[in-house]
């Protein structure tokens, strides 16, 4: 079978087959798997919602290891076990004391399928507006800010704070950088973008166990940073810094999981679970 040509997947220069560097721009020709990787990841990083789709994929495969995790799937009312909860990321009491990185992981813990179903639903439907506007790195930094943000002002409200978990701080903070971004252009509808998020907290928190204290700070969050970087000065001179950062927390978000799988907190809550089941 005779060899086919070779397309350089940095600049899409079309390159004879055996050919080790692309002729267009010099750099070495990947082999067939780096250049499925790199394709792979041109695909998903590309595109006006590119971002949105990665949290959204974070979102669903830390909730598909909690349901490997917990060998079963709630739907409404119930809800994975308390030791898969902290195995991924749950706040809980003054556990963040000793594991602060949670507050990363948190966000992207889910209960059950209602949950998660509501929030990616929510996300989905103002995150790729969000990303446009605010651009890639911004738009993660306002998704992690204010999901964290909001996390920390629960726990200063509550004291010691109930568990909780979940994206919807930071959706609450997308909502609210749309507010921010119009008030800082002097849009009389920002009033009206501001109603619309506190009727839906005001529904959320009627209908559902929330934690309106991480749903308050991250619209608080969202909004400040919404206004922020709607009015930056020297936006182009920032964007190579701000995608460093986003980079930075995409990473740590990540981590912040791994960490939380790592803790010997959920192996003691898991083992007094089966011990009570005996």
């Amino acid at each position: 079978m005779p060899s086919q040509a070779t397309i350089c997947p940095f600049c899409r220069g079309l390159n004879s087959a055996g050919e080790r560097r692309c002729y267009r721009c010099g750099r070495p020709l990947p082999g067939p798997l780096a250049s499925g990787l790199i394709g792979f990841f041109q695909n998903t990083f590309s595109g006006d919602s590119a971002i949105t789709r990665v949290l959204l994929g974070l979102n669903l495969l830390v909730f598909a290891l909690c349901l490997v995790s917990d060998h079963r799937l709630p739907i409404y009312s119930d809800q994975f076990s308390a030791s898969t909860m902290l195995r991924f990321g749950e706040l809980v009491g003054t556990i963040s004391s000793v594991e602060p990185w949670r507050y990363l992981a948190a966000m992207f813990v889910h209960y059950n399928v209602l949950h998660i179903g509501m929030n990616l639903w929510s996300f989905s439907s103002v995150g790729p507006a969000a990303e446009r506007e605010l651009g890639k790195a911004r738009f993660v930094m306002l998704f992690v800010l204010s999901g964290a943000l909001g996390f920390v002002l629960s726990g200063l409200w509550y004291g010691i704070s109930p568990p909780t978990a979940g994206a919807s701080g930071a959706i609450f903070g997308t909502f609210g950088s749309v507010v921010g971004v119009a008030y800082a252009r002097r849009d009389p509808n920002w009033k009206q973008v501001l109603l619309q998020n506190a009727i839906s907290m005001a529904i959320i928190a009627y209908m559902f166990r929330a934690n309106n204290a991480a749903h308050f700070g991250g619209l608080v969050t969202g909004a400040l940073l919404g206004f922020a970087f709607t009015k930056e000065s020297r936006k182009l001179k920032l964007d190579a810094l701000f995608g460093v950062f986003a980079g930075l927390l995409l990473a740590l978000c990540i981590a912040s999981v791994a960490l939380s799988v790592a803790s010997p907190i959920w192996r003691i809550v898991r083992a007094q679970e089966m011990s009570q089941e005996y």
